[in-house]
Formats: C-alpha cells, structure tokens, sequence
C-alpha cells in the first residue's frame, strides 16, 4: 500500500507547482483549496505539497515526470489496457479486503474517483513499457555495444598440478572432436559442471570471465571449438565452445539479459529524460534529486 500512498501524490501535484526561475523556491497556487477530506480533518492543496517537500520530493517529481514522459512516448493499447486492468484489480481487492468501499479507499489516497486510479495504473504499465521501446528502437546499437555470444566451458583446475590438467584438456578436445556431446565431456573432465551449460555472455566490459577466454570469444565471429585455453592465473585451462553468435537467434535471450541489468534501465530513463528536456527550477528540489536520483538530472548535462 505504501506504493499506492506514494504514487498517489502525482495526481495531485503538476509541474507547474515547481515552475519559476533557477535557483526559486517554488510556491503552491490555490494552497487552501481543499483535496481530500479524512473524517474532520481536511487536506489541503498546500498540506499535500508541503508533505511531498518534506518526505522524498525527489522521488515524486521524478515519478511525475515518468508519467508524462511514458504517456508521449507509448501508445494506449488493448494489451496494455489488460495489464493496467490487472493492477487495479490487485488494489481493489487489497482495498476490499480491509473492510474499505473501494471508491472511499482510492479517495483516502488522493484518487478522485475509479477512472482516476485506472489512469494511474495505465500510466504506470506504459513507464514499464519505455524499456521495451528504448531496446526496440536501438537494437543494433545496443548488439555493438554489449556484444553478446553464447558459449559453453569445461574448466580444468590446476592448482594441484598444472600438466595434469593440460593432458586432461587435451583428451578432453579429442573426445569432442570424435564426436563426442560437449556435455558428456563436461561431466568427466570439468571441475564446474555448471559452465557446461550454455550461456549468453555479454562480452562488453565483462569482469567475471578470464581474460583469455574474453580474449576468444571476443576474436571469433563463428561458432567453434577452442584449443586449450590456460587461465590468465596460469593456474587452469579452459576450453571454450562458441554456440552461438547469430543476433536473431538469440533476440529474445539478449533482450531478456539486458533487462536484467540496472545499468539498462538507468541509460533508457537517462535518455528519455534528456530528450523530454526534463528541468526542475526549485532548488530545494534540484539538490533533494542531484543527492538521490541524479541519473535523471540531466539539465546540466552539455551535449
């Protein structure tokens, strides 16, 4: 529910309450107009605002302008409307289930009514849906950058004698080449099983695989089997079977992949607030983001 609480606020602050010139402190037009009503106690258009100042004023703006920015940028379809309808059959029943009217719950979290809370579900799959339309429309890009390949390894330790475990390898790499499964090689000679399985490595600023064996996969453009490959410790060897480097085949997996990573949702919300010209003015707010958020300052960024 705390969501709920958080998100609310958006619907009832606008970014004209922020508008003014550098450096301001931004005033609340109409602030005693009342919002919502909680038994005898009234709340006010100032009481929300200075609410908002007072608990993460960052996190509201930032999330007023992902609303605005997902409603320009991602069109309103059947598909999306089902998943909007989803969320707010959740927070129905979560409503519901307290003993609460449905439409008097929405009212205590500033929702002026069920249309109104179905915008803010609506708005909130399109935000989830920038990703997917930022990996879309630069995909060849985002293949240059991140390089994937999909790969499967044996791993011969050797800390407790080096040849032993290069005589290993290479009847390892005979068996292949007879004819051998990959996988059944792995089970008797590996020392990680788990490296057998094939895997999709992003090979662009990869720190977790050797540096030799980054040093393959990145030189070969086709699927291959290695020669014996010996860690940059000097104390392994690796055998590398590239699997797998056609981008169509592996479309779904690489989208997967870097939706995963937060480096990619940090450089989507990064570029789509560049391009909407994303300007806060009030300075309390500015610094309470550039501490908090400054993935999403991006007004001072020079091009």
């Amino acid at each position: 529910m705390k969501k709920l609480v958080k998100i609310a606020l958006l619907s009832l602050v606008t970014v004209a309450l922020l508008a003014g010139c550098t450096d301001a402190t931004a005033t609340v037009s109409d602030k005693n107009k009342t919002i919502i009503k909680v038994g005898n106690t009234t709340v006010t258009k100032g009481d929300i605002y200075n609410e908002m100042m007072k608990d993460d004023a960052g996190n509201t703006i930032v999330n007023l302008a992902m609303k605005q920015i997902a409603n320009d940028e991602i069109e309103t379809t059947a598909d999306i409307q089902s998943e909007a309808q989803k969320i707010y059959d959740d927070y129905k029943a979560q409503i519901e289930a307290t003993g609460v009217d449905f439409e008097e719950g929405l009212k205590t979290y500033g929702y002026t009514s069920p249309e109104d809370f179905m915008d803010y579900c609506v708005s909130t799959v399109k935000s989830q849906k920038l990703i997917d339309k930022y990996i879309e429309d630069n995909f060849d890009k985002l293949v240059d950058e991140y390089r994937p390949v999909k790969a499967k390894m044996i791993y011969l330790d050797g800390t407790s004698g080096i040849e032993a475990a290069a005589e290993k390898g290479k009847q390892a790499i005979e068996e292949i080449k007879a004819g051998k499964s990959f996988e059944e090689v792995a089970e008797q000679y590996s020392d990680r099983k788990t490296s057998a399985e094939e895997t999709l490595y992003l090979l662009a600023n990869n720190s977790t695989l050797d540096y030799n064996v980054l040093q393959f996969l990145s030189t070969s453009t086709t699927p291959t089997l290695s020669d014996l490959i010996q860690a940059n410790s000097g104390n392994a060897y690796y055998i590398v079977q590239i699997t797998n480097t056609n981008i169509q085949q592996m479309r779904d997996d690489f989208i997967s992949e870097l939706k995963d990573q937060e480096k990619t949702s940090e450089t989507v919300y990064y570029n789509y607030f560049k391009d909407h010209k994303f300007t806060v003015y009030d300075i309390d707010v500015y610094n309470t983001i550039k501490e908090n958020y400054p993935t999403y300052l991006v007004q001072d960024v020079k091009d």
